[in-house]
């Protein structure tokens, strides 16, 4: 059954390895975007009460720069689902009656599609982005040094994090995506769903900084699992106990997901208004 998606999960694979120049050129916005987001804290903890040294939020500034490099390497590697552009697509041109005859799940080809694309990209530039900044970091003095165990041991719980990241951030983009068979707008909906992931996952910053309850509640939320979790399991931030119960969160999400997914795509069909084909 697996080898009727097959085709998919290669297709991106391929696509991405077709425009290499654009990945590259993404690459040094997102380099050119660390390094902004890395002045700009050090001039935050610079003007803070006990200067570059203070303690913020449990953060020190060594640790928010650490942590900001790491959360942006991990967006440019798993951020790159396309579903909810290719639905809003399939319905926009009228191809979306081609897939649901065919003995395939529209669900699926998109798991396919995503995982082929973030096996490429964690081969072209995660690892490699990855181990340079473990190291640099490392030998400046940013990163303690841990034991070969606790290394691999976080790695291993870290890879976990981030493939469930790259579910749950495709799950999330499907069912926006469905929303579009009750709207046109994929444009709106899209920047709607950037705008939640980027504020509520811990990319633009830690959620510490959040208010107290506001931090609590969104921790418990899927967003936490796309991008906070998995980077501060690598960097050990949590321990071993912790690091389970946070990818036991983002799977039981996940698996909630999906059954909201399926169903709503259940209604969403009956909505179909094909606009062309």
């Amino acid at each position: 059954m697996l080898k009727r998606y097959k085709p998919f999960l290669r297709a991106n694979a391929m696509d991405l390895l077709a425009y290499r120049f654009n990945m590259i050129v993404w690459l040094l916005v997102t380099l050119l975007q660390a390094a902004t987001l890395v002045f700009l804290w050090v001039s935050v903890y610079r003007s803070a009460p006990g200067g570059i040294d203070a303690v913020i939020n449990g953060f020190t500034y060594k640790e928010v720069i650490v942590y900001t490099v790491f959360t942006t390497i991990f967006t440019f590697v798993t951020f790159n689902s396309e579903t909810l552009w290719l639905i809003n697509s399939d319905i926009r041109k009228g191809t979306i009656g081609n897939y649901l005859i065919k003995p395939i799940s529209y669900r699926g080809k998109f798991i396919a599609s995503s995982l082929g694309g973030y096996l490429t990209m964690m081969v072209m530039f995660g690892l490699p982005l990855f181990t340079i900044s473990y190291v640099v970091f490392g030998l400046v003095g940013f990163i303690a040094i841990p034991t070969w165990y606790d290394l691999v041991f976080h790695v291993f719980l870290f890879l976990i994090g981030q493939t469930l990241a790259v579910l749950l951030n495709d799950v999330i983009s499907y069912i926006f995506g469905l929303l579009c068979f009750y709207t046109s707008s994929g444009w709106g909906l899209n920047q709607l769903r950037a705008t939640l992931i980027s504020f509520l996952s811990g990319t633009l910053l830690p959620l510490a900084f959040f208010p107290p309850v506001f931090k609590t509640i969104v921790n418990l939320l899927p967003f936490a699992g796309l991008s906070q979790n998995p980077v501060l399991i690598l960097l050990m931030k949590y321990d071993y106990l912790m690091s389970l119960k946070v990818l036991g969160l983002a799977l039981g999400w996940l698996i909630i997901l999906e059954l909201f997914a399926k169903l709503l795509f259940r209604h969403a069909i009956k909505k179909i208004t094909v606009q062309g084909g």
